[in-house]
């Protein structure tokens, strides 16, 4: 029974700590039922309205969204966190309304931070009050209380990100106890299947930890052996997402995200901001992040551990920060400003690190000194908390003040039909379109407004099979229809396959006839991708059960 008592108090703390803030942040819109539209929401929300509909309509397409995206058949979720956005899908729908949905996410979100926060650092040794202390401030911190005015994905990766750095520090300790690479694996997979993008910030957060296990341990030759076991693993689970890229990209011209200069998104060390979120810091966490610096560079034979986690962690705030030389980057690889867009997502990397590090001199300093110096510095680390609470929650109350004078989106929000939302608030992203021509992210979004979103007089219906059909009345013979095509679509136009030209942005343009007109849509999925998708959903499936059988040996002993 003492057994049970300490799982539910291990579990109880950082779950209650996550609700507790979740819901103060979320107070302004509790009360006034105000949905909150960020940079991001009409993107995500119009993705994941496509996955809520197919599980609804039974009518699955793996690859052309039919509902979403403006019913379009373009491709998004397939090479976005696809089994994530099919979750989130299906929790739409028990939501019942975006606004409903919007609040559970939250929850979900600081939830699964919280938990992982929390039990990364009583794996390094904090006593309960502290890891909770240092789990509140890293739900405060960037991108997760981000998430709630946002709706920004990288959220998902932070969250995730205690648990990689938890499989870092058994990398790290691999001298002491041989790390597990199949829970390795697994993470680092749940990452991939959320936020790709993500998963290449994990990865370049556990090299480090590596690198330090494996000259220290002394075993070399299995910790190889079995890094390469988390490699061949991971690969099966997400067979489904590097799959999606061998079938798109070497045939498609794909479309690059909106471009950000990274000077402009970077993290603003030289000016503090209000908050702590985004590109802003506020001087307290300054503050704090200075005493932990000082403090090693005192103590620095204390803990190696902790001078690890210090380090490494402000290499990763240096590099998210206004003081890395971004400029000079931004003119020798002009891509990055695509793909990677926003420097100040090495953030999600540099907090969890960080605060683990403050956690860690907390203790050693409680354990050197007496009682009263412990309470002390739990005190600062609280009020350090509750700073930055209060600048959280005045921004949650800036964006709802805001968003209550828009009557008409608020109805949406609240209203049952979800696709009220989706039809007034097109998502003009410019991500995975097929150009035809070599084109600036920035122009693709424009074109979309003007051309793919201007598709009212079609009547669309989806069929069997996730096809699309488009019907219209038509006055000329040339018409470049509000659908993208892919080098894999095939388009039925009239009751005839055909081959059309297509447009900067991939829109067919094709021959009609005058009245009456018909055209169908679907994707031609190639058979060996097929294969690596049900590769990938059998492996999660026998992974669940290998873990539910261990489980109930678990609980029987």
């Amino acid at each position: 029974m003492d057994k049970y008592k300490e799982k539910i108090i291990e579990y109880g703390i950082p779950l209650a700590l996550s609700i507790l803030i979740a819901t103060i942040l979320q107070l302004p819109q509790l009360l006034t039922h105000v949905g909150l539209t960020g940079a991001d929401t009409t993107f995500h929300f119009s993705r994941l309205y496509d996955t809520a509909q197919q599980i609804k309509d039974h009518n699955f397409s793996y690859f052309q969204m039919n509902y979403g995206m403006g019913e379009t058949g373009r491709i998004v979720n397939a090479i976005y966190g696809p089994f994530f956005a099919y979750l989130l899908g299906g929790l739409l729908l028990i939501a019942g309304s975006w606004f409903n949905f919007q609040i559970l996410l939250v929850y979900l979100l600081f939830i699964i931070s919280g938990l992982g926060m929390y039990h990364v650092s009583r794996k390094v040794k904090m006593s309960r009050t502290v890891a909770a202390i240092i789990s509140a401030l890293f739900l405060l911190t960037g991108y997760i209380s981000y998430w709630v005015s946002s709706n920004s994905f990288n959220a998902w990766g932070a969250a995730l990100m205690p648990y990689v750095l938890s499989q870092g520090i058994d990398l790290f300790n691999d001298g002491k106890k041989h790390f597990n690479w199949i829970n390795l694996s697994i993470t680092m997979a749940i990452v991939a299947q959320v936020h790709l993008l993500s998963t290449l910030q994990a990865t370049l957060a556990l090299i480090p930890f590596f690198i330090y296990g494996l000259i220290t341990t002394t075993n070399k030759q299995r910790m190889w052996v079995d890094i390469l076991k988390a490699v061949v693993l991971c690969t099966l689970l997400t067979a489904n997402v590097w799959g999606a890229f061998l079938v798109l990209y070497p045939t498609n011209k794909m479309s690059a995200p909106l471009d950000f200069s990274p000077a402009l998104t970077s993290l603003r060390l030289k000016a503090n901001g209000p908050m702590t979120m985004w590109v802003q810091i506020q001087e307290v966490v300054v503050l704090l992040l200075g005493l932990q610096l000082a403090y090693l560079l005192l103590n620095y034979r204390s803990s190696k551990l902790n001078i690890f986690l210090t380090i490494e962690g402000f290499i990763f705030l240096f590099v998210s920060s206004d003081i890395f030389p971004w400029n000079f980057v931004e003119k020798q690889f002009p891509t990055f400003s695509n793909y990677f867009q926003f420097p100040n997502r090495f953030t999600t990397i540099a907090y969890p690190l960080l605060f683990l590090g403050i956690g860690i001199t907390i203790m050693s300093l409680i354990k050197k000194y007496d009682f009263q110096i412990g309470v002390l510095l739990k005190c600062l680390l609280i009020f350090v908390c509750l700073f930055v609470l209060r600048a959280d929650l005045r921004e949650s109350v800036h964006k709802v003040d805001a968003g209550k004078t828009n009557s008409e989106r608020i109805a949406q929000f609240n209203n049952p039909d979800l696709k009220k939302y989706i039809e007034k608030n097109m998502a003009g992203n410019p991500e995975y379109l097929p150009l035809t021509k070599t084109m600036a992210p920035n122009d693709v979004f424009g074109h979309i407004y003007e051309m793919i979103n201007d598709g009212q007089n079609y009547e669309r219906k989806v069929l069997k099979n996730g096809y699309l059909q488009l019907s219209w009345n038509s006055r000329t013979t040339n018409v470049t229809l509000p659908i993208v095509f892919y080098r894999q679509s095939v388009l039925v136009v009239n009751g005839r396959k055909v081959s059309p030209k297509c447009n900067e942005i991939g829109m067919p343009i094709v021959q009609a006839q005058k009245g009456k007109n018909t055209a169908i849509l679907s994707f031609k999925t190639p058979m060996w991708f097929t294969i690596l998708l049900y590769i990938s959903i059998l492996s999660w499936v026998l992974l669940i059960i290998y873990g539910v059988f261990i489980w109930v040996k678990i609980v029987k002993k």
